[in-house]
């Protein structure tokens, strides 16, 4: 009977550990569209993933992003010149190394539910808001959104959310 439950127990573990392998987070290797328009459209009705040819200039996110192995979609209305620019990477070094310039550049650090860690980027004018960028860590992934509709990280969450729906 001893040794029936150390069996148990020892399966138990094992399942446990093989779940939790299999279910980390990972950057998505192309633009996901049926997961982020929905989202999308419902802050700017219209939006469209607009395939874009990136040439990054040397030391931005969008470069440290793509030399990590990550992806980089746009959505919105591309004639308007509205919408999102996400980022998606494997954090790596990456996210650690741009939080450096992010401090010097003013980003703050902020708390957006499901992240481990996040930064955003604001600015306030009078009595409008501009949220311009936010940056998370999650899990090992670092997920970038800049855009040029939002207000506040309350109004970002459910663009956060579908970011990080993304790689879960």
């Amino acid at each position: 009977m001893n040794i029936i439950r150390r069996v148990l127990v020892a399966t138990a573990i094992l399942t446990g550990i093989l779940t939790a392998c299999g279910s980390s987070a990972a950057a998505p290797t192309s633009c996901p569209t049926d997961e982020m328009l929905p989202t999308m459209n419902r802050y700017v009705e219209g939006s469209v993933y607009i395939d874009t040819p990136w040439e990054p200039a040397p030391d931005t996110d969008l470069a440290a992003a793509i030399n990590a192995g990550g992806v980089a979609c746009s959505y919105g209305i591309q004639e308007a010149e509205v919408g999102a620019t996400i980022l998606w990477a494997p954090a790596g070094d990456a996210f650690a190394d741009r939080k450096v310039q992010w401090q010097i550049d003013g980003h703050r650090k902020v708390d957006v539910a499901g992240a481990d860690e996040a930064w955003a980027l604001e600015e306030t004018n009078g009595d409008e808001q501009h949220l311009w960028a936010l940056n998370l860590l999650v899990d090992d992934v670092w997920i970038s959104i800049n855009a040029t509709f939002l207000r506040d990280l309350s109004q970002a969450q459910p663009l956060a959310d579908a970011t990080i729906a993304v790689i879960r």
